[in-house]
């Protein structure tokens, strides 16, 4: 519809559009009359989230402070809250709203009174608001007095702190003795622990630092006395492999030719058998010197043998003295090793039984912390909260005032009235322009009427197109 059809409609149907205008103005003059004036009280408090525990045993994620902030409206509309608010501002005696008559009118006495005012408070006259993206919350409470709905505002604020408080004081409470009995048995354990490890010790003569020190020392001379019995092995080996050669060498053995007797008795049986060459070309062999010379050298012989068969035998002795100490010095290893794995395995013991006292000292340590906080917690009086306004009494009513109450049904009524003359054209529409021909009837326009005033030609034409075009009170034709 354009702009120009839309003003040709409402001159002509200004009586709909008016009297819904006057319908919507007398229904809401009607309305707030009958409407009682309430006041409204504001309070704003901030919930810092950030910090949910002052204590700081507890932190709200960022990412949950929305779930947070949700609970605390949920938490200033419990029934457990009102009720608070009830016992300590008595509304529920009130002599002008009579709660107590009402109830008996409504429910016959059935039912528990308190939780029917706090559902009929908490729906009828408190509003909590959550800010947006913020700990701010408003709480506003409706009454017919200005006063009486700022002390109540008030009393919801003192209320809900004295609630959130006790909420997060009570499980501390619950807790503590809880708390104090675990400590209790941990503390018992802890001592039970330390008399096992320290009659251990005592009967086995282990000191935590003695205990230390005596096993490095042990464990010291066991490697002292491994590093000889290799060192042992290595010169038995050795003294071995020295004997079997001489063995087989015999007089050509290295050991027989480095001894100097024998080297000595060499040189000097070289010259005897020299001289003996030379005198027994000049001499007979029945010579005295021949036979001397011949005597000598035989005893040169003798002590030359003799001597390779005491160096031979000094290098068996020098073996089986090395082998008499590899098995002295693997006995003595042996010995230290068992005894080294002994005092390890005291060690460990005792070390089995101080883990035994580090872990229930650790648990007394922290169930002792946790029984403290719980301690701090249940006598804190701090909280999270903040009181950024209190409530004041409201100058003007929230409900009940004729001005803006009259002033929005003006425009919601003349919407309305201009809405239900298009509706009523709409459902009933008349040919109003020249230009309607067309767009209602989809027809081509063959002549037009005109006015008073002009030919009577042109009147004497257009009477006989005019029929066709309107029946009755000028409605279009239908079809």
């Amino acid at each position: 519809m354009t702009p120009a059809r839309l003003l040709l409609v409402l001159k002509t149907r200004w009586v709909t559009a008016v009297a819904v205008l006057a319908a919507v103005l007398a229904l809401t003059a009607g309305v707030t009359a009958l409407q009682p004036r309430l006041y409204t009280a504001t309070a704003v408090v901030m919930v810092d989230y950030q910090s949910a525990d002052p204590l700081g045993s507890a932190q709200v994620q960022p990412q949950l402070a929305t779930g947070y902030l949700a609970a605390q409206v949920d938490i200033l509309q419990s029934e457990r809250l009102i009720r608070r608010v009830i016992e300590a501002t008595g509304v529920a005696d009130d002599p002008v709203e009579r709660y107590r008559e009402r109830w008996q009118a409504e429910t016959r006495g059935e039912g528990d009174f308190l939780t029917w005012l706090s559902d009929r408070l908490r729906k009828q006259h408190l509003d909590v608001r959550p800010g947006k993206e913020s700990g701010v919350i408003s709480i506003s409470y409706s009454a017919r007095d200005r006063e009486k709905a700022a002390t109540l505002a008030n009393a919801f604020v003192k209320a809900y702190i004295d609630t959130a408080l006790q909420l997060r004081v009570e499980p501390a409470r619950r807790n503590s003795s809880f708390f104090d009995e675990r400590t209790r048995q941990l503390r018992d354990k802890l001592e039970a622990a330390q008399a096992r490890l320290s009659e251990y010790q005592r009967a086995n003569g282990l000191l935590a630092v003695a205990s230390d020190e005596r096993m490095d020392i042990e464990s010291a001379r066991l490697n002292e006395l491994s590093t000889q019995l290799v060192q042992m092995q290595a010169l038995a080996g050795e003294s071995g492999s020295r004997q079997t050669q001489v063995r087989a060498a015999g007089d050509r053995a290295p050991e027989v030719l480095a001894s100097p007797i024998v080297a000595g008795l060499t040189a000097e049986l070289s010259r005897q058998e020299a001289r003996l060459s030379e005198m027994a070309t000049r001499l007979g062999d029945q010579h005295p010197s021949i036979v001397e010379l011949r005597a000598n050298v035989s005893q040169l012989r003798s002590q030359i043998a003799s001597e390779t068969r005491r160096v031979t035998a000094s290098v068996g002795v020098n073996d089986a003295v090395n082998q008499s100490r590899i098995a002295q010095t693997r006995a003595a290893l042996e010995a230290q090793r068992a005894k080294v794995l002994q005092i390890r395995s005291q060690r460990d013991e005792a070390l089995v039984l101080q883990r035994e006292v580090q872990h229930a000292q650790a648990a007394y340590d922290a169930l002792s912390t946790r029984t403290a906080q719980a301690s701090l917690e249940s006598q804190s009086n701090l909280s999270n909260i903040n009181l950024l306004k209190s409530a004041t009494p409201p100058a003007l009513p929230s409900t009940g005032r004729f001005g803006a109450n009259l002033t929005i049904a003006a425009v919601l009524g003349l919407v309305l009235g201009i809405a239900a003359a298009v509706f009523q054209e709409l459902r009933n529409p008349r040919l109003r322009h020249a230009d309607d021909v067309g767009d209602l009837l989809a027809l081509p326009l063959l002549v037009e009427i005109p006015s008073a005033g002009r030919t009577a030609t042109g009147s004497a034409k257009a009477a006989g197109f005019w029929p066709r075009l309107q029946t009755g009170n000028g409605r279009a034709p239908k079809g």
